[in-house]
């Protein structure tokens, strides 16, 4: 006989800040499955990069058990990475959505204990009854009309409905496509860590960036080549061109970076930060192929 799972109506009250701006409105709901019963109360939502073509956005919907603040998320480069790995979900289930502009919707439920994933989209076979889907809010219902099968045959269902205010990070002033004067020290940094020149790395690096990469255990040739490697792991160093990006304030600069990256046309975030009149590379952040 086809189970039908039911929906737990009951919402929480809105998480805020003390500013009163409001971080996580109320979910409910369950997902369903052979690994046990995930039970959802708290959703936050914020804006991501659509991994299957970087230059569009679609909203992130991190579903849990217990509130979660994620205003940090929003100002983050990769606020997706950043959000997994929050403290109150250590050790927790939860359940992800990804809306698009579109209204299709696909999912990931975790089970952090054995790390089991079950996922799934519009087109096999999630349903979705959205209410609202503006740049500002999400709130509907996710849900399976019947039981959906995992590839290696367990079924599971899923049923949720939620609604949260989408956290947005800072905007500030677009950049010319080069990306200006930021462009113009990022594009330099790219040929010093090419050219595996541990001095100019060092001196294109911020402070807060420079200890993930100067270890006081290797040479300088060797700091320099790690530096390489893991900088040619998150840009797409190859056929390497900056498209845009915004300046936000007067010492921060967000680029928008596509070249190729594992053999694809991919794009990357980076943040560089001004000291005195010098840009220097902060971070960056992998979004995914472009098309």
């Amino acid at each position: 006989m086809r189970r039908v799972m039911t929906v737990v109506l009951a919402l929480t009250a809105t998480t805020v800040v003390p500013d009163g701006t409001a971080v996580a409105g109320p979910a409910s709901g369950t997902v369903k499955s052979a690994t046990g019963t995930i039970t959802l109360k708290h959703a936050v939502a914020y804006v991501v990069r659509d991994g299957r073509n970087a230059r569009q956005t679609r909203v992130e919907v991190l579903l849990t058990d217990v509130p979660v603040d994620g205003t940090a998320f929003a100002a983050d480069l990769d606020p997706h990475v950043m959000a997994i790995n929050a403290e109150p979900l250590r050790d927790r289930n939860y359940l992800l959505l990804w809306i698009s502009p579109d209204g299709s919707v696909s999912m990931n439920a975790t089970y952090s204990e054995t790390m089991r994933q079950y996922l799934n989209d519009s087109a096999g076979g999630l349903k979705s009854a959205l209410t609202t889907n503006t740049p500002a809010k999400v709130e509907g219902r996710v849900f399976s009309a019947s039981p959906l099968k995992t590839m290696d045959g367990p079924t599971y269902t899923v049923d949720v409905t939620f609604s949260a205010d989408v956290l947005r990070g800072p905007t500030g002033t677009p950049l010319p496509a080069a990306g200006g004067e930021p462009g113009k020290a990022f594009m330099a940094f790219v040929g010093v860590v090419g050219k595996k020149n541990w001095n100019a790395i060092k001196a294109a690096m911020s402070p807060r960036m420079l200890p993930m990469y100067d270890k006081s255990y290797n040479t300088p040739a060797e700091n320099a080549e790690g530096a390489a490697d893991i900088l040619n792991a998150r840009l797409p160093m190859t056929k390497i061109k900056v498209t845009g990006g915004s300046l936000i304030g007067e010492t921060t600069a967000v680029l928008e970076v596509e070249g190729e990256r594992f053999g694809s046309p991919s794009m990357s975030l980076v943040r560089m930060v001004k000291a005195g009149a010098v840009w220097q590379f902060d971070d960056s952040a992998p979004l995914g192929n472009v098309r």
